[in-house]
């Protein structure tokens, strides 16, 4: 039975009209539209893109109020139907914006009626006549026919630069019938360094956890978490039944939480599955990403590499998702109406396509532990090293003890002895400092003031590099002021320790150590990540500093000290996992150590060496640290026992709080608990770019439920749902 009309999602972001619309399917489109088809459609007095969601052959509407679709806008559909389940399950679940899930299924720059990137182009040379008959004095002629004879046809650009001859030439010869110009499709390749494939002998742990992984993906494909010690050799076990899944048939993700993690990765697998494989990430530019997403959906690619947005990657026969650094926060998408969680997000989409998905880190989200434990997750652990290699020894080393020494540097004696000892040899160090910029803030002397962002309530971080105040939220930038804004004293100072500054004074005393930086400031221009970390590998410095992008997943065998600067900075935050956060950021730094022939040390400074997590890390005791905190959850009700739920307002002043306290009510009026009502409040960061912000936060024993149907607020206030928030800020 032919269907007559199509449940299209209009591309307008505005919950007003968040809903399917039906329209009639033109004659000749009744074939060949399907689910997953952008469309042209009207809608009002515009023309709009739409992506068409349901197809039936019953009328929804009144007869006089359809209307037709235009056109489709591709021959074959760019949304899988799989695809368009899952972006609906997301609208549903994060209560956002259907249109808005699409979109993440779409490449970017690719919407009808504003600029978009499309198909690259290039003239290619063909030769027609093997043997043709040129004048005598037709050098350049003949050598563009010489080189032809070789290659049967070429890229004209490439064909030029060969014979160093001009396209002139080119029109000459084919105005003779000689060759034939034609354009053709180009693919905007992406750059893979050439790296050797290691043998593949596994060690019986790692055997164990291939065959755990296969079993489940031949039974009830129950996800799998991974819990190995870093350099346990994950990597190769994600290798082994990528492997497995490629021989049956069906292709795959790996999930990386950096963009800065993904050339090393992708070079790994690339040496394993050659042209198998590819990368989507949005440090690509538009034009590589469009063309990478293309290859994915015809079929080009069995294996893609890539950070949280790969997840929806057009995979046609998807069999595995792989999260590698499972627990990592950047695997949160916290911006726009769907605030999704990638682990969940991947769960959905294998649960929709029958796939299998593994997890894996060497410090596990308190929760994904928590499920392996009550059986939710299979569980596979790696609890040593490769070549049982030793797991580096960690020393804490309490600043305030230093300080009551007369140390006031930011270096502590055992690490300043620890770098000495690297100069005149060929080991290398990683120094985290987990906060980027000269100075965090300045302060004038003579009255207190604090010189703030003029749009954020947050103090502006001082770049020396730049001689500029930054604000980190929203951008906003200007030149350091010479005297005080309040008081006009010129006894301004700054104040605390970034990235910036900790490369300055690194290079001034020990001038025999060359430095790298790695942090936001330095990886502003496309491929300046992989860049930095060649260097480093290639053993053109000797440390590299850098902020928590140093902390993940790198594997460099002549790293041998690890220095940890202001090990605390992350235990102050308004986050209920600020102590999880801790201890994995100084696990995993501290796993960058010793991971070749040579032992590691990592030296750990802090001011609260006593702190459980600290302690624990210390020791490399993720489980000790797991039952610590998971009592502390269990406790207070929050996650994994409960849900956490965090709506936030932001707008002018008092529409924003009236519209928050007008949420709180309606919330209290559905049946949640005054004591699992957390506000309304003014969020920590009251004001960015200019918005003020009022939050409530719910406790909730499932999904809380009522949020597709939160009161109308004023228009100039904009309200976020974030199920399952990574901080308060």
């Amino acid at each position: 039975m032919e269907r007559k009309y199509a449940g299209v999602i209009v591309d307008v972001r505005a919950e007003a009209v968040n809903r399917i619309f039906q329209y009639a399917i033109p004659e000749k489109y009744q074939r060949s539209l399907e689910i997953g088809h952008r469309v042209l459609v009207p809608f009002g007095s515009r023309r709009l893109e739409g992506y068409v969601v349901e197809l039936s052959d019953q009328l929804e509407v009144e007869a006089e109020r359809l209307r037709s679709i235009i056109k489709p806008l591709d021959a074959k559909p760019a949304i899988l139907p799989s695809l368009v389940e899952l972006a609906r399950w997301m609208a549903d679940t994060y209560a956002g914006l259907f249109s808005e899930a699409l979109q993440y299924m779409l490449p970017p720059a690719h919407r009808y009626g504003r600029e978009r990137v499309g198909v690259k182009t290039a003239q290619m040379v063909t030769l027609l006549q093997p043997e043709p008959q040129l004048r005598k004095n037709a050098w350049a002629q003949k050598r563009v026919v010489e080189a032809l004879q070789a290659r049967g046809q070429m890229l004209a650009a490439e064909l030029l630069a060969l014979t160093e001859t001009t396209n002139s030439t080119l029109q000459a010869l084919a105005r003779q019938g000689v060759i034939s110009l034609e354009a053709v499709r180009v693919e905007r390749k992406v750059e893979v360094d050439q790296v050797p494939d290691p043998t593949h002998t596994l060690t019986p742990a790692q055997q164990v956890a291939v065959e755990s992984i296969l079993a489940e993906l031949d039974g009830g494909r129950k996800p799998v978490l991974l819990h190995g010690v870093t350099g346990s050799g994950k990597t190769e076990v994600y290798l082994q039944v990528i492997a497995e899944v490629l021989r049956r048939g069906k292709q795959a993700i790996v999930l990386v939480p950096e963009i800065a993690l993904t050339p090393q990765i992708l070079n790994r697998f690339a040496a394993r599955f050659q042209d198998r494989v590819t990368v989507l990430h949005s440090a690509l530019s538009l034009g590589e990403r469009f063309d990478q997403w293309c290859k994915i959906r015809e079929g080009g690619a069995d294996v893609v590499v890539g950070a949280r947005s790969a997840v929806f990657a057009p995979l046609p026969r998807l069999g595995l998702i792989v999260l590698d650094e499972e627990h990592e926060r950047t695997y949160k998408q916290e911006e726009g109406s769907i605030r999704y969680q990638t682990r969940e997000v991947a769960l959905k989409r294998c649960a929709l396509v029958g796939g299998q998905v593994v997890l894996g880190s060497a410090t596990p989200a308190v929760e994904s532990y928590h499920r392996a434990l009550q059986g939710e997750y299979g569980l596979v652990e790696l609890p040593e090293r490769v070549e049982s290699r030793p797991l580096p020894e960690i020393d804490i080393v309490d600043m305030r003890e230093e300080f009551s020494q007369g140390n006031r540097t930011m270096f502590s004696t055992r690490l300043r002895e620890e770098l000495s000892d690297l100069v005149g040899t060929d080991h290398q160090a990683i120094i985290l400092l987990n906060r980027r910029g000269f100075a965090s803030f300045v302060l004038c002397r003579e009255c207190g003031e604090v010189v703030g962002c003029p749009h954020c309530q947050v103090s502006l971080t001082y770049h020396k590099s730049s001689n500029r105040l930054k604000c980190h939220y929203c951008l906003h930038q200007e030149v350091l002021p010479t005297k005080c804004p309040r008081c006009a004293s010129r006894y301004l100072r700054q104040f605390g320790v970034g990235t910036e500054q900790l490369e300055e004074v690194l290079n001034k005393e020990f001038p025999g150590l060359n430095t790298l930086r790695l942090d936001a400031d330095t990886t502003r221009r496309k491929g300046s990540h992989s860049a930095i970390l060649r260097q480093f590998a290639r053993g053109q410095a000797q440390v590299l500093i850098g902020t928590q992008m140093v902390a993940k997943g790198l594997d460099f065998p002549k790293v041998t000290l690890v220095g940890v600067l202001s090990a605390d900075l992350s235990l102050h935050f308004p986050d209920i996992r600020s102590s999880e956060r801790t201890f994995q950021l100084l696990t995993q730094v501290a796993g960058r150590s010793g991971r070749g022939e040579l032992p590691g040390t990592v030296i750990v400074q802090t001011y609260e060496p006593n702190h459980f997590a600290i302690q624990a890390a210390r020791t490399h005791d993720y489980h000790g640290f797991f039952r610590q905190e998971i009592s502390f959850r269990r406790g207070l009700g929050y996650p994994p026992f409960r849900e956490l739920t965090r709506i936030l307002c932001s707008g002018p002043e008092q529409e924003t709080e009236e519209a928050c306290r007008a949420i709180a009510a309606y919330l209290l009026g559905k049946g949640v608990l005054p004591k699992d009502l957390m506000g309304p409040v003014p969020a920590p960061l009251g004001k960015i770019q200019g918005r003020y912000r009022w939050q409530v936060l719910v406790k909730s024993d499932g999904p809380l439920q009522g949020l597709s149907t939160l009161p109308v607020v004023a228009d100039a206030v904009q309200v976020t749902v974030d199920l399952d928030p990574l901080h308060m800020l």
